[in-house]
């Protein structure tokens, strides 16, 4: 139940703030280590609203799958990041950014959730009316802790991007 109210807690602050501006979608897929050596992959969709010309809001929703010991792992988090951008000759965009989740891992049918933080840091390519790019995250599933995992994804976005101007 909980997990649900965050999905749509989430989704409805996505729709309010792209009745301010413009929201770009993206679908998200990368590799995921989980920390035990091996990797899984992840998928997701975020969405990015300008806040300045350098600065960004991006709530994102991502989840994997894997099997941890013969047990089967769901971890799926939904984070908000700040993120600072610089763009150079108009299609190379560097960027860094920080933020918190709230991480949902079902182990074996039993759910845990706990508030978290992650880092990131990555590059997008303007390629027409269409964007990709490439990220690095360092992500705390939970904050009293120092356990941490990793994930690099490639995602496209652009075509899923619609301006409201009310």
């Amino acid at each position: 139940m909980k997990k649900s109210l965050f999905v749509v807690m989430f989704l409805c602050l996505l729709v309010a703030a792209s009745f301010a501006g413009t929201v770009n979608v993206s679908g998200r897929a990368g590799m995921f280590n989980h920390g035990t050596g091996s990797t899984s992959m992840m998928y997701g969709v975020s969405a990015d609203y300008g806040i300045t010309e350098n600065v960004s809001l991006r709530g994102a929703v991502d989840t994997t799958t894997y099997d941890s010991g013969g047990v089967s792992t769901t971890y799926m988090p939904i984070s908000v990041d700040v993120i600072y951008h610089q763009t150079f000759s108009g299609m190379i965009t560097p960027y860094a950014g920080a933020g918190l989740s709230y991480n949902s891992m079902t182990v074996a049918g039993s759910t845990n959730s706990t508030t978290g933080y992650q880092g990131e840091v990555g590059v997008k390519f303007s390629l027409g009316g269409m964007t990709a790019g490439v990220e690095y995250r360092v992500i705390f599933p939970d904050a009293s802790k120092s356990t941490s995992f990793t994930s690099s994804s490639v995602y496209i976005q652009g075509g899923f991007s619609q301006s409201f101007n009310i």
